[in-house]
């Protein structure tokens, strides 16, 4: 009986409450790759520790719908003649040398960050307390190692953000718990929701089999 009282209290949490969390795309590109041929490899995702398996299995999954044999994961190939971690926006000399040390056609690089983390999941009478935010990035790039150049590099910033809600100021009932709940996606969460984002545009604007 406690456990149903406990489920329904976080339904009704989630049924009357404001999500605040939004991303936006920092350098938007329109175009995205083509899918269609070459042999591809991600490398390790440099995002924090804790997240590291959900991101890697995030983009592992959506690159290998999308090219099937051709894709492989660095931690999965041997023998390979590169440094552990590259940076973005390599110049020709270090795509040249990824070239030389994989032996692929492209390259996958992504990098994700927590900027800030000061608000819990659930805030309460946040009309008082008008201040906070939660903050993850992404960067996501591919480079053609044929010819040495960069041919996809996306942005996007996730955030959640404390903020007044109207509504609850103005409503006769504003008193009431339920209209001072608001919700927000933790730092982490919103990691996973930048390098989303960035995979759903690369699907609708990408050449694909």
């Amino acid at each position: 009986m406690k456990i149903f009282k406990i489920l329904i209290f976080c339904i009704f949490i989630i049924l009357t409450s404001c999500q605040t969390s939004s991303y936006s795309i920092v350098s938007p590109q329109r175009l995205g790759v083509d899918f269609t041929k070459g042999r591809w490899l991600l490398n390790v995702i440099d995002c924090p520790e804790p997240n590291k398996n959900q991101l890697t299995l995030n983009a592992t999954k959506f690159f290998k719908k999308n090219l099937k044999e051709r894709f492989f994961y660095i931690k999965d190939v041997d023998g390979l003649l590169i440094m552990p971690k590259t940076k973005l926006n390599p110049n020709k000399i270090k795509l040249k040398e990824l070239k030389d040390g994989t032996e692929f056609d492209f390259f996958i690089n992504i990098v994700v960050k927590k900027n800030r983390d000061d608000l819990g999941t659930i805030g309460l009478y946040e009309d008082q307390y008008p201040s906070g935010k939660n903050e993850a990035e992404a960067v996501l790039e591919i480079y053609d190692l044929n010819l040495q150049q960069i041919i996809y590099s996306q942005h996007v910033v996730g955030s959640s953000t404390s903020k007044s809600n109207s509504f609850a100021l103005t409503n006769q009932k504003a008193g009431k718990l339920s209209n001072n709940i608001t919700l927000h996606e933790n730092s982490g969460s919103l990691m996973v929701g930048s390098l989303n984002k960035i995979l759903k545009h690369l699907k609708k604007t990408s050449v694909k089999n």
